[in-house]
């Protein structure tokens, strides 16, 4: 698995062991094509973050800093290290529950949420994003979940666009504009 844009393009990321489903690397492409400058500058918080391959390709296309959480962090951290990332990251190693809980109102630019399929976890996670105002005003929750699940959006919020590829589905949800 490598990085597919920014400054660390093209560096090998390590992917974690058996029940994880790192996003596919044109999966990642779409995505950052969609964002396109909307990363720059930008807060991020990487849930369900894995080897941490969504933030990382955030951090290498010019955030400024990233959140994970990731209940086990081992290849998450060997990744941080390898790309010499330390310094804009904070790893939170435990589950998304607790965390997303501590991180309360602290407002990110881009969200992504990458749950394990078919447990209604994007559900959950949705829906503490907006309990918990985790979301910039301007910002935008990325969710990778299986074209099977389904979800709804919480009130304030608008599911902007949705991509599938395969079994894939990728939700852009944004803040709900006043009338």
């Amino acid at each position: 698995m490598r990085i597919v844009g920014g400054a660390c393009k093209k560096r090998q990321l390590r992917a974690p062991g058996k029940g994880v489903r790192p996003t596919r690397g044109m999966i990642r492409e779409a995505i950052f094509n969609i964002l396109s400058e909307r990363v720059v500058g930008a807060l991020i918080l990487d849930v369900f973050a894995g080897s941490g391959a969504l933030g990382i390709e955030a951090l290498s296309r010019g955030a400024k800093a990233c959140t994970f959480v990731e209940r086990r962090p081992r290849t998450l951290r060997t990744n941080i290290s390898t790309l010499a990332l330390d310094r804009k990251v904070q790893v939170l190693s435990e589950d998304f529950r607790p965390a997303l809980r501590r991180l309360k109102k602290k407002a990110f630019d881009v969200i992504f949420a990458d749950p394990p399929y078919n447990r209604n976890y994007i559900q959950e996670t949705v829906q503490m994003i907006a309990r918990y105002a985790l979301l910039a005003k301007d910002g935008m929750i990325v969710a990778e979940h299986s074209v099977l699940e389904r979800y709804e959006i919480p009130e304030g919020l608008n599911l902007w666009k949705q991509k599938r590829y395969g079994d894939t589905s990728v939700s852009f949800i944004e803040h709900r504009d006043p009338l």
